[in-house]
């Protein structure tokens, strides 16, 4: 049972890890578009795996991915690659599949939030940094916590951790979800990293 938690939780931060960097290689351009495709296969691969194979991933994957349709952020040809076969795996064994609604809704809803609001906090911290004096009035308590709230995609990690007190999902789905968020992270800070580096030279 450990052993499978520990390897749940690890598969879950090699997603995050490996979708970051997709996603910064096509963004901002500080990784190979090559190596970032080929990511996409195993990566694929692997989802589709989790999907298949265990329901809790099911849903929280297959969630990730409708509110990232739905609020069309696959938007790059290693993200197409990784999608297709985390779809068309699962297809091949949907008599298996096993989906439980009222969570799957719930994630899809926090998912598109997440989304949705991570632009408006994108969008508010890049114009505070090229112009500070016009976003001073328009930046109360409340917009403050949206940002951080949005700009770390706190939504769908409520979502969960709620699911996880009602027994809905076990604990193991909590810390490999936020073990994917942190290898996300880690990627996305690494990216930026190189990125300053670049140009300071």
């Amino acid at each position: 049972m450990l052993e499978d938690a520990l390897l749940i939780i690890l598969s879950y931060g090699l997603l995050g890890a490996g979708i970051k960097y997709i996603d910064q290689a096509y963004d901002i351009g500080v990784f190979d578009k090559g190596i970032a495709n080929m990511i996409a296969i195993p990566s694929g691969i692997l989802m589709a795996y989790l999907i298949i194979f265990d329901s809790t991933s099911a849903i929280i994957f297959l969630a990730i991915i409708l509110a990232l349709s739905i609020t069309q952020k696959i938007d790059a040809p290693a993200f197409y690659i990784g999608t297709a076969l985390v779809i068309s795996i699962p297809v091949l064994f949907r008599d298996i599949l096993q989906i439980e609604w009222a969570p799957f809704g719930i994630l899809i809803f926090s998912g598109i939030l997440d989304e949705i609001g991570n632009d408006w906090a994108d969008k508010r911290l890049k114009k505070r940094l090229v112009n500070h004096k016009s976003m001073k009035n328009n930046n109360g308590f409340l917009n403050k916590l949206g940002e951080k709230f949005f700009l770390n995609r706190f939504a769908m990690k409520l979502s969960i951790l709620v699911l996880v007190v009602f027994s809905v999902f076990s604990w193991i789905y909590l810390a490999a979800f936020l073990f994917f968020d942190f290898m996300y992270i880690v990627v996305e800070r690494y990216s930026f990293h190189i990125k300053i580096y670049s140009i300071s030279r």
